[in-house]
């Protein structure tokens, strides 16, 4: 990563914690028990256990291939109904975020944490956008094992700065990086949906394509309080609205 790029996520004031810090506090006993019954019942007491401790540990987990790992990955592919839904579904992918996981593939789980985030407001939006900078600095976990992965931290980045003077340099980079990842040779070439992000990704579910469109199209798109007009060409194109080339969109930026 350029150093440009490095000042640009140091300007968010990156914080491995700070998202966690400000959703494990409003989990309930309640909350806790649901999550680890999640797994159809199985193992209550011993998920109930880790979860704990992990609610009020002061580092997220390096490793959730084991328990509680299942049951928060289950919990991941919850649609939340309201507040709590929201703040257990973006606890659970908080820490699938940060950690290496038994599926591999952290995109499918910061799909639902820029969306429970968006949904919950600020602070949230604010203290995901730190954690996930952080992420974008670091990449731990399961980040470094799919090169197109990292370019999805941008995206969640500027989705969720889309109201702010950022979006543009954020917009920027994050079309570098997509470029980078369509002409690399050494990515294979697979028939995906229309959106240039899926073009050479064969590991994200179809749920978080679907969901990865409606962000753009509820941050970058529809969003009245975006501060750029040139964001909107950027969701459509990304979203598969329209085949926009790529070199076109980077010209706007």
């Amino acid at each position: 990563m350029a150093g440009s790029d490095r000042d640009l996520f140091a300007s968010f004031d990156p914080n491995e914690r700070a998202l966690l810090a400000w959703v494990a506090p409003q989990l309930d006993a309640a909350a806790i028990d649901e999550i680890a019954a999640a797994d159809y019942g199985f193992d209550v007491p011993g998920n109930r256990r880790a979860l704990t401790d992990l609610v009020h540990s002061p580092w997220l987990p390096d490793d959730l291939t084991g328990n509680p790992g299942e049951v928060l990955a289950l919990t991941r592919w919850t649609t939340p109904a309201d507040r709590r839904g929201h703040l257990q579904r973006l606890f659970a992918c908080t820490l699938l975020t940060r950690a290496v996981t038994a599926d591999g593939n952290p995109v499918d789980s910061l799909a639902p944490l820029v969306d429970s985030a968006w949904e919950l407001g600020e602070p949230a939006r604010d203290a995901a956008v730190r954690f996930l900078a952080w992420c974008r600095l670091n990449l731990p976990g399961d980040w470094r094992a799919d090169p197109s992965s990292p370019m999805f931290l941008t995206l969640a980045i500027l989705l969720l700065s889309a109201e702010t003077a950022a979006s543009a340099p954020l917009a920027a980079l994050l079309l570098g990086e997509l470029d980078a990842a369509l002409t690399d040779p050494d990515l294979p070439w697979r028939r995906r949906p229309r959106s240039p992000l899926f073009t050479r990704r064969d590991t994200d579910s179809a749920t978080t394509r679907r969901l990865w469109s409606v962000l753009m199209t509820r941050c970058l798109v529809d969003n009245p309080a975006g501060v750029d007009p040139r964001l909107t060409v950027l969701g459509r194109a990304l979203g598969g609205d329209t085949a926009t080339p790529i070199d076109d969109l980077r010209a706007l930026f």
